[in-house]
């Protein structure tokens, strides 16, 4: 049965009032799924990360004064955690340091070793350090002495080398463990004492006076603070002798050798 054209607009409209009242707002068909961004790490509603923060890393410098040596700068090894460095003109800088409390140790021949600990923040930090020398005043006049006793007249470098043989014979283990006994050694032979340096024997060593002489006594503490430095002319000898005052069948001419320098062969 066909309905009047107005009921088929009262019908239309009650469909549209019954589709609008259950909550739809569209009649087109639902779009697929579509994937949510992940929140952002800023939202303090998101999940933690599980990427480790990456540690602190700062930066150690270092300066180095060795004591008692004037304006002579030897080398020294710095050992802090696992980090290792050799100081060059008394600095030395170790970056990649974690922040934390260590232990450092720095070392240096001839000198005692300095240990202390540091902490270490975001920043650079930045030490000091005083390098004690090993010897006493009392062993550094003889050693002086020595040096000019044994070397006067010699170009510098082979006062040095002199410096530096004694040195030598300090670190070998046949030898006495302290400068005064190196210095001072004897041997005895076929029921005679004999000194190792032969100005110490004769009274020579006594002759250099540091307030007659200054500028003598002087040179001589130059040489003595390069050898401390590491400069080594001798190229690791632990003596020498003089050629022209030496038999040939005397039992220094059948060491080792390394140089001659001036009136001086150096032997090992």
């Amino acid at each position: 049965m066909l309905l009047p054209k107005h009921s088929l607009s009262f019908l239309a409209v009650t469909v549209t009032l019954v589709i609008l009242a259950s909550g739809c707002t569209s009649l087109t068909p639902m779009p697929p799924d579509v994937e949510i961004p992940p929140t952002s790490p800023e939202d303090p509603e998101s999940p933690p990360s599980d990427t480790p923060t990456p540690p602190i890393l700062s930066t150690l410098r270092g300066v180095i004064e060795f004591e008692g040596i004037g304006d002579f700068t030897p080398s020294a090894t710095v050992h802090i955690g696992s980090h290792q460095v050799v100081s060059d003109d008394g600095q030395f800088t170790i970056s990649g340091l974690e922040a934390g409390k260590y232990e450092i140790h720095i070392m240096a021949d001839h000198f005692h070793t300095y240990k202390g600990s540091i902490t270490i923040a975001s920043e650079s930090v930045l030490l000091e350090v005083t390098m004690k020398m090993l010897y006493t005043p009392e062993e550094m006049d003889l050693f002086a002495r020595l040096v000019y006793a044994e070397s006067a007249g010699e170009p510098a470098f082979g006062q040095i080398a002199v410096a530096a043989s004694v040195l030598n014979r300090l670190a070998d283990s046949r030898y006495p463990d302290t400068l005064r006994d190196v210095i001072m050694q004897t041997v005895e032979v076929d029921g005679r004492v004999y000194y190792q340096y032969s100005p110490i024997l004769d009274g020579r060593i006594w002759e250099l006076d540091p307030k007659t002489q200054p500028e003598a006594y002087a040179t001589s503490m130059e040489a003595i603070f390069a050898a401390i430095a590491g400069e080594d002319p001798s190229q690791g000898a632990t003596g020498f002798y003089n050629p022209s005052k030496v038999s040939p069948t005397s039992w220094v001419t059948q060491q080792p050798r390394t140089v001659r320098i001036g009136n001086h062969q150096f032997f090992l």
